[in-house]
Parts: structure tokens; sequence; C-alpha cells
């Protein structure tokens, strides 16, 4: 938070004032860094300013450093500004968006405070998987991302619309809700777009064999009993 700070102003009749003034205003981003994030997708940065309510900004200003490079970012085809200039958003992500991002921040005193942030690129696709059939699980490799993963399902090819079926936040799927053959599980997130599939065995499960090969041998000796039995009374029937 900002501080206070007690400058000592020498007037013209040789006195010295005390006058009050507001510290610096902090700022820092609101994700983990280094940012990951996929080739045509979106990245959105957002910067988080710490004041005391009677601290003023005068301007907060972004920069993009690539090597030598240093370019101060405004609104244009790709990037736009928003929440007075505390987010950066920037669409279709190209090569050369991958750098190290600056914000800076003014104050009404003019004291300036800035944090920085790398992005980087994700280089190896990610890696999704279906356990346990209803929970799709994404492997990120422990790398930061702006935004939460987005879960979506088909099942047999069509789009999983049942709200009462989807679990947590879409990660999971309540199979006894929608029922079929072939389960896929879509992920879209800034660091890229992964499908998974499951497929459920076609025949009975193994877990239930057991139970059909009872219920076989006891329909045997339900019909096949009498029939013995007969037998053997006939054949030990005393003479007459």
């Amino acid at each position: 938070m900002g501080s206070w700070m007690l400058v000592w102003i020498l007037c013209t009749t040789v006195t010295l004032m005390p006058v009050c003034l507001h510290g610096a205003i902090s700022v820092r981003f609101k994700t983990g860094r280094p940012l990951y994030v996929a080739l045509g997708q979106a990245l959105v940065l957002e910067a988080i300013f710490e004041k005391d309510p009677d601290d003023k900004i005068d301007m907060v200003t972004w920069d993009r450093e690539r090597g030598r490079d240093n370019v101060r970012l405004s609104h244009g085809n790709r990037i736009s500004l928003e929440k007075g200039d505390a987010l950066l958003r920037v669409t279709d992500v190209a090569e050369g968006d991958f750098a190290v991002y600056k914000v800076t921040v003014t104050d009404s005193n003019g004291l300036q405070q800035h944090d920085s942030i790398e992005v980087r690129k994700i280089v190896e696709p990610l890696k999704a998987s279906i356990m346990h059939v209803l929970e799709c699980v994404v492997d990120n490799h422990g790398m930061t991302q702006w935004d939460s993963p987005q879960f979506s399902w088909l099942v047999d090819g069509v789009t999983v619309t049942n709200q009462t079926a989807l679990l947590a936040d879409g990660s999971r799927l309540d199979i006894s809700e929608v029922k079929g053959v072939n389960y896929t599980c879509i992920i879209k997130s800034s660091l890229g777009t992964v499908t998974t599939h499951y497929q459920i065995p076609e025949g009975p499960q193994p877990c239930c064999m057991g139970l059909i090969a009872v219920g076989v041998v006891t329909g045997i000796a339900l019909v096949a009993g009498p029939i013995f039995l007969k037998m053997y009374r006939n054949h030990h029937k005393p003479p007459y």
C-alpha cells in the first residue's frame, strides 16, 4: 500500500514547512510467472494497483521488450487496453508476441512504479487423458497460464448439454446421465486445444462376467435338476 512521506519545504521566508505526500502506488501482475500461451490463442495480462484512497493514477503504460526491441503498446488490430488500461489483451498470438511485458504506473506526484512478466510459447502440445471414464485431466507440466481450462464433452459425437451430467467445472461427466460408447473430452485454454477419447469396450464387462456365469449355472441346475431326479427315481424303482 502507499505510504506517507514527510517533506520539508524551504519557503521564501526562510522557514521550513512540513508537507505530507502520498507514497508511490505499487503494481503487480495478477498471475504467476513466467506465463505460457500457445500460438493463435489470446493473451491477457492484468495488473493490480495497490494505493491509498487519496492516491491518484495519472497514467498507465505498457511496453513489450524483445531483445533490443522495446515497443510501446497501444490500441490496435490485435491489442486492446481495458479496465482503465490495467488489462492488456492480445488476440491471435504470433511469434513476435513472446517477450517481456512491462506495465508502468505514474501517480499524481510524478512517481513511477513498474512490474514485468515474461510470456513464453508453449513448445510441446498438452497431453490429456480420461481417468475413471468420468474425469478429464490435462497435464500442463506446471506452466502458468492466465485463464482456466474450459471443458466440453461429446458422447457418440453429440455435444453434452445435460447440465446434471457435468460435474465440478465440467471436467467430470456422469455417464449414468448420458450413456454411450464413445466419449470425447475437449479442453480449450490459452495454452491451446487438446482432445482425448475413451471408448467403452463392447460385450459384458469383466466385473459382470462372474454374475453372468453364476446365472448360467443356476439356470442349468434349475432345468436339469428335475430331469436327473426323475431318471434316478425310475432307475431305482422297485419291481412289483
